[in-house]
């Protein structure tokens, strides 16, 4: 496994638990075996200070020295880490129908919290919410539903009201060798979730996740149920495109900002404040970027509370910028600094 921090340090933790240092630049070229020097168990009490500043090392060495502990001989317990509140909204059901769709939501947030969604150790728990806007549209064969769907993350939303697929009363959502258009739906709205807060992590960490999804939305284009997935499409080429990517870029700065805040306020303030210059880039690009948007509705109020008191004010000139309908809320808090 790989974290990857803007300080320019590449941490890794081997399967023999062994620690991997790898000095790496700013400009993230690929490294070289020469550039990696490997410290045992022996030697981790000399590491860097950096390690103490890592969360997600930390949260890897609590994970393996539970797992060494307690775990060797024991079933691997069940994925916690992505938990769903899932809501079904049938106003628009036929009111002999409502009762068939009761439990969807039940079924739904059943198969998401028992399935284990992400392989990386260091991930700490997050939420997620599905809200389901269902409609009947029944053929002569089978139970179907159109619905519009809200798919939200910590800081990022989905809406798609272009779904359709068939479901009957007594059927359950699980994991199977074939093709099932809810499950595909689901899996699809996930793996974007997940890949937005992996990269929370590092530098395109969830790029894998993003990829899940892409191969998802592949196998439902040559579907039956093939309604809604263009669009499904175009946004996947937005988020495969070089502005998405900037913008997931610079969320590691903003993040790893965050997480040294405590123990260093002046380098933590300096990243943040790099990740406002990019994300005022990648607005001026393209302002439809909705994720970015997103991020600023999300965090806004987070930055004013950790730039209180600076003299520094080119944080709020920035959000003044790039998200104008603030701008008195922005005006204030510089003028109280």
């Amino acid at each position: 496994m790989t974290f990857i921090r803007p300080s320019g340090y590449i941490l890794r933790v081997t399967r023999t638990r062994e620690c991997v240092l790898q000095m790496k630049t700013i400009s993230r070229k690929p490294l070289l075996s020469r550039d990696c020097k490997v410290f045992t168990s022996m030697e981790m009490k000399h590491m860097p200070a950096i390690f103490s500043r890592c969360r997600a090392f930390i949260a890897v060495l609590l994970l393996s020295l539970i797992a060494a502990g307690h775990t060797a001989n024991a079933a691997p317990p069940r994925d916690a880490r992505v938990r769903a509140k899932v809501t079904t909204i049938l106003d628009k059901l036929p009111d002999d129908f409502k009762p068939r769709m009761a439990e969807f939501d039940q079924k739904v947030e059943k198969y998401i919290n028992n399935k284990t969604w992400i392989e990386e150790d260091y991930v700490l728990p997050f939420k997620i919410g599905f809200q389901f806007f269902l409609e009947y549209r029944p053929t002569s064969t089978e139970d179907r539903y159109q619905c519009s769907l809200i798919a939200s993350g910590p800081d990022i939303q989905y809406y798609d009201k272009r779904a359709i697929f068939p479901f009957q009363q007594n059927e359950m959502i699980q994991e199977s060798g074939e093709y099932v258009p809810v499950r595909a739906l689901i899996d699809f709205y996930v793996n974007l979730l997940i890949g937005n807060e992996l990269d929370k992590y590092g530098a395109l960490e969830g790029t894998k996740y993003f990829e899940k999804a892409r191969a998802i939305l592949q196998e439902a284009k040559f579907s039956q149920f093939v309604f809604g997935w263009d669009y499904r499409e175009d946004d996947m080429l937005e988020i495969f495109s070089e502005n998405y990517k900037k913008f997931r870029e610079l969320k590691d700065y903003y993040f790893y900002g965050l997480s040294v805040l405590n123990e260093e306020p002046a380098q933590a303030r300096d990243y943040i404040k790099q990740a406002l210059v990019r994300l005022e880039a990648v607005r001026k690009e393209n302002k439809d970027n909705l994720a970015a948007k997103q991020f600023v509705d999300a965090h806004y109020q987070e930055v004013l509370d950790i730039f209180k008191g600076s003299k520094d004010l080119t944080p709020f000139q920035i959000l003044i910028r790039i998200d104008p309908e603030r701008e008195k809320i922005y005006e204030e808090q510089m003028g109280a600094n």
